[in-house]
């Protein structure tokens, strides 16, 4: 495949970092806050972390991709730069939703090491 279209207009929200990925209260986010933290991530330094998603989102192919009822899906699947250097592979989820041309970040999930 090839990077995602508009790649280096991605939009991550903050209040998506701080209340989902980076959030400890969130059903679903607290896993992936605490994976993250693992890797020197932090609530106090989002911006690291939106860095990061950008990076990544211009650095990897778009590795599979879906139409859904809100817009086109994209999943990237590489290593994340991360604080401490380990950069742990992951699974971002962008949309581009009908109505708009720019990528807007949905998850990060952690991904397994692809074994060669």
């Amino acid at each position: 495949m090839a990077i995602m279209p508009n790649a280096a207009n991605c939009q991550v929200p903050v209040a998506k970092l701080l209340g989902y990925l980076l959030s400890h209260a969130h059903p679903d986010g607290a896993p992936k806050a605490k994976f993250l933290e693992s890797f020197g991530f932090s609530r106090q330094h989002p911006n690291v972390l939106s860095a990061a998603l950008l990076a990544h989102s211009v650095t990897f192919d778009v590795a599979s991709e879906r139409q859904t009822e809100y817009g086109q899906m994209f999943e990237i699947i590489g290593r994340i730069g991360s604080p401490d250097g380990r950069n742990p592979f992951v699974k971002v989820v962008w949309m581009i939703a009908d109505d708009d041309d720019r990528p807007r970040l949905v998850t990060l999930v952690p991904s397994p090491e692809p074994t060669l």
